[in-house]
C-alpha cells in the first residue's frame, strides 16, 4: 500500500469516529432537553406543595437532575471541543 492509500484508510476510520460522537452528542442533547423540562415540572410542583415530605422529595429529585444535567453538558461541551480541535 502506498502512503496517500494509508492516509486515506485512515481518514475513513477518523470519519467514523467523528460520526460516532455526533451521534452521541445529538442523543446526549435530546437527552439534556427532557432532563431540563423535566427539572422545570418539578421545579412548578415544589412551588405547589405544601406537605413538607413532599417538597423534601422534590428538592432531592431536583439536586440530582441538576447534577446530572451538569454532568451531560460537560461531556456535550467535550465532544464539541474534540471535533473542533481535530479540524485544525
Amino acid at each position: 500500500m502506498t502512503t496517500s492509500e494509508l492516509i486515506d484508510k485512515l481518514r475513513g476510520y477518523l470519519d467514523l469516529d467523528r460520526q460516532k460522537q455526533k451521534g452521541k452528542r445529538d442523543k446526549l442533547r435530546v437527552l439534556l432537553k427532557k432532563l431540563k423540562k423535566r427539572q422545570r415540572t418539578l421545579e412548578e410542583e415544589l412551588e405547589k406543595a405544601a406537605d413538607a415530605k413532599k417538597r423534601k422529595r422534590i428538592k432531592r429529585d431536583l439536586k440530582v437532575l441538576h447534577t446530572q444535567r451538569r454532568k451531560g453538558v460537560k461531556l456535550c461541551r467535550a465532544i464539541d471541543c474534540k471535533k473542533s480541535s481535530e479540524k485544525d
